[in-house]
């Protein structure tokens, strides 16, 4: 199987973590629940793993709150936001959001607790995105919701430059950085108060980790997303205030956090020139073949303001029918509306969708080569 599919998840997943899930499913107890070894050994994993994130997204390992995904991290950072407020507030967020967003939003506006308004995220001006924001962020907005990068076109938005008006205008900041979490130099406060990360995704840790992980300069207080035992402070009915307890109920899947521990170490010393040598190789070429529309790529020399994923169609193909084809020729790519309608809809593939390729660690030129031979093969001839 030739896999690009990264932006779903990345694969392979090295030795290291494997091996990191299998010893701490043979030494971990259930973390918290008692004074006895395993427990403690339990208790390690989960707090190497809070250390690994603090470190590498400049916060304290209590602010960084473990969850099974990006949407679970979303859900407790904004609706405990919301549902924190005693009157209704206005959010803005882009064009480019991931259902993961969008639902949540749409969920608290049909119970009448937002208003939503959107600025516009130009694709190739950065400067034009910002003066979009400054233009719609009126006084009333309280909230940001800002999305790091497309998961559909892979374009990284100037969120760094967009935190920092918000900020100073006392907005809090919600950053979904799913496509870049591991992929790009990402600190809590720069580029969001809240960071909300999947750990299988760019770090290639374990499927079902991910964290919220907040700055360490955010003081205001978010409600409970969850209800339930957290080891510690039983008595009392109301979840604890203090982190990360507050926000994780219930018992944690330690080995699966040891795996993401390691994920994290194995990806600070990644290197990533080959992953873009096959971008720019796969780009160059798809935007020259025939029967072939590549939708929201960069232009010949801004490459490094995208994430390596290219969106395209083919003349005659559905988006689902032109990666079940590639498929069948043992090439992993996926077709349709990647779970961000509202991103197809400001591309203009809302009705079409699109194939997306996206490129990660273990892609070669060879796969790369052997995937623009066998469109050339099939649909350009």
């Amino acid at each position: 199987m030739i896999y690009f599919d990264h932006a779903a998840t990345g694969m392979p997943k090295s030795e290291g973590v494997i091996n990191a899930v299998a010893s701490a499913m043979r030494y971990c107890g259930n973390p918290g629940r008692g004074i006895y070894e395993l427990s403690a050994a339990g208790d390690r994993a989960l707090f190497e793993c809070r250390n690994a994130l603090a470190k590498h997204f400049g916060t304290t390992p209590e602010n960084c709150i473990l969850t099974k995904n990006t949407t679970e991290a979303l859900n407790m950072a904004v609706m405990g936001y919301i549902n924190n407020q005693k009157e209704k507030i206005k959010v803005i967020c882009s064009g480019y959001d991931h259902n993961a967003v969008t639902r949540i939003l749409h969920s608290a506006k049909i119970q009448n607790k937002i208003d939503i308004v959107y600025f516009e995220s130009d694709l190739f001006d950065d400067k034009k995105t910002v003066e979009s924001f400054k233009n719609t962020l009126t006084d009333d907005v309280s909230l940001a919701l800002l999305t790091h990068a497309s998961n559909v076109c892979g374009r990284i938005f100037p969120v760094k430059a967009l935190t920092e008006i918000a900020k100073s205008k006392g907005i809090t900041v919600i950053t979904d950085i799913a496509q870049t979490a591991g992929n790009a130099d990402i600190k809590a406060g720069v580029h969001g108060d809240i960071l909300c990360l999947p750990g299988h995704k760019g770090f290639y840790g374990p499927a079902g980790t991910g964290a919220m992980v907040i700055s360490k300069d955010f003081t205001f207080p978010l409600a409970p997303f969850s209800y339930g035992g957290t080891g510690i402070l039983s008595i009392d009915k109301n979840m604890p205030e203090m982190l990360p307890e507050r926000f994780e109920a219930g018992s944690l899947n330690a080995p699966a956090y040891a795996g993401l521990c390691r994920a994290i170490k194995e990806s600070d010393q990644k290197d990533k020139k080959l992953t873009e040598k096959v971008f720019k190789y796969l780009l160059g070429e798809l935007k020259n073949m025939k029967n072939i529309t590549v939708i929201g790529a960069p232009e010949s020399g801004t490459e490094a303001l995208w994430m390596p994923i290219i969106l395209f169609n083919i003349w005659g193909y559905d988006s689902e029918e032109a990666a079940e084809m590639l498929a069948r020729e043992n090439i992993a790519v996926r077709g349709g509306l990647h779970c961000s309608p509202q991103a197809h809809r400001t591309l203009g593939t809302l009705k079409t969708g699109g194939v997306r390729i996206s490129i990660g660690r273990g892609n070669t030129m060879v796969h790369a080569k052997a995937l623009i031979d066998t469109l050339a093969r099939k649909v350009t001839c």
